[in-house]
């Protein structure tokens, strides 16, 4: 069990890497708009280009960097339980930083970095005392339970409801800046909560033939297909105004928080944990929060980005 476990971090490694890398050339594409080197951004075009960004090549091989990210992550789940995946995604901000330098030569200010300071602190210390074992309750037992049902559908609707917000309202700047960022990272962690289930099915198939219910599998990579394809768009959302290490590290901390608020929720991992452990945790998941709106706050956006109308 332990070389399997050893395994699952490995590729959490891998796709954390991929990941960062994934975001990072999204946020060239959105360059490419204004520039003939999206890189160094030296050469702005006279003409921006039409196209959509969805279309270019920089942003379909980000999509297969972003794919083989969360096969990754499905197979970790095979062995891992939800919470130890998002919180060990939380390292993906250190790597981001470290992409998005090289990359786009991009960097934090020295008081964005106070900010990035209370985020990493706060994932170190939810890393700390995070299970990394399941509750040992079937999975198809624990996703059937009522307060599963009424988490998943209270994360659509809360992220829906807000996009249209982000839309259509004047919302404070704070939040417009970390808004789209944020609840790509929400609905993206639901990779991670219904992933569980499709890997169990797949894993503890019999004959070919699954053993979980037909009917909940279909659901669930219902709302994993639509899950990715929509949080890839709001992500883009923010990547087409703001810095990629201030989006990127919004959407990752949105990540973790809710990949570990699943696991909590539907799949019982606080049940492992001791009340000090428990304590500990809410610390932590309240420091990396505060962290994210202290960013949201100073963050200043850069010179080539757009300006929110």
């Amino acid at each position: 069990m332990f070389i399997l476990q050893a395994i699952g971090f490995l590729f959490l490694c891998m796709a954390s890497i991929s990941s960062s890398v994934s975001m990072n050339f999204q946020k060239l594409a959105q360059h490419e708009i204004l520039f003939h080197d999206p890189r160094t951004r030296q050469h702005q075009r006279k003409i921006p280009l039409t196209t959509s960004v969805f279309l270019r090549p920089l942003f379909i091989l980000a999509i297969l960097l972003s794919a083989s990210a969360s096969a990754l992550d499905f197979f970790a789940l095979t062995w891992l339980p939800p919470s130890t995946v998002g919180v060990f995604g939380s390292a993906s901000i250190i790597v981001n930083l470290i992409v998005t330098r090289i990359i786009l030569f991009e960097r934090p200010t020295k008081a964005e970095w106070s900010a990035i300071v209370y985020v990493v602190i706060g994932c170190l210390l939810a890393i700390t005392v995070t299970p990394t074992h399941d509750s040992g309750l079937p999975v198809p037992q624990l996703l059937d339970r009522p307060q599963s049902y009424i988490y998943i559908i209270s994360i659509w609707l809360s992220c829906i409801l807000f996009s249209v917000a982000l839309e259509h309202v004047r919302l404070p700047v704070s939040m417009q800046r970390f808004g789209y960022p944020f609840i790509g990272g929400v609905l993206g962690s639901q990779n991670v909560c219904l992933g569980k289930y499709i890997a169990y099915a797949f894993y503890n198939m019999h004959d070919g033939r699954f053993t979980t219910r037909v009917d909940t599998f279909i659901a669930a990579v219902l709302l994993c297909g639509a899950s990715i394809i929509i949080h890839i768009i709001w992500l883009n959302k923010g990547l087409e105004k703001y810095d990629a290490y201030f989006c990127i590290i919004i959407y990752q901390t949105a990540w973790f928080m809710f990949t570990t608020l699943s696991g909590i929720i539907v799949y019982d991992d606080m049940a492992l944990l001791t009340p000090f452990e428990q304590l500990i945790f809410g610390i932590g998941l309240c420091t990396a929060s505060y962290g994210v709106k202290r960013l949201s706050v100073i963050h200043k956006p850069g010179s080539d980005e757009t300006q929110i109308h």
